[in-house]
């Protein structure tokens, strides 16, 4: 695919994610009226100041490491363009709206508005879902990459 569609792409997509996770985040803010638990999934809203899964309090350390990490990822973006695929377009949107996504909540708001409860595990939000499914696509997506490499698959013969 083209670059210039491959950015456009990237685009989109993550601008859609973020406004989604916005929405949801505004939505269970104004119509919460205490936690619901409904087997092993449920909502529970808590304003988070810490990175994923609780670690490492204190909002101006996550600002800084979640800018750096956003920034890789962009500079990534940006130097790798022209060998991007439409599938590590897809995954590389769903990194960048999580970061970005979070990002707004811990400059806007001081934390992050995390209201999914998954029972005796963690409580998250669609940003959280959007990073971390984008990663493991990533590394699926390089894992398959490399043994095609190593395979001969994409290796000229002499």
């Amino acid at each position: 695919m083209k670059k210039n569609k491959i950015l456009r792409l990237i685009i989109v997509i993550a601008i859609g994610l973020i406004v989604f996770d916005q929405i949801s985040k505004m939505l269970i803010i104004k119509y919460y009226q205490g936690p619901i638990e409904k087997g092993i999934v449920g909502i529970t809203l808590i304003q988070n100041t810490a990175m994923a899964f609780g670690f490492s309090s204190g909002n101006t350390k996550n600002i800084v490491l979640t800018s750096i990490v956003l920034l890789i990822v962009i500079n990534f973006i940006r130097n790798q363009k022209d060998r991007i695929d439409t599938k590590t377009a897809i995954a590389l949107s769903l990194v960048l709206a999580g970061g970005i996504s979070n990002l707004i909540d811990r400059v806007l708001k001081g934390g992050i508005v995390d209201f999914i409860k998954i029972k005796n595990f963690a409580i998250f939000n669609m940003a959280d879902c959007y990073v971390v499914i984008g990663w493991i696509l990533l590394i699926v997506f390089l894992i398959k990459f490399n043994k095609e490499i190593v395979g001969g698959k994409n290796c000229e013969k002499p």
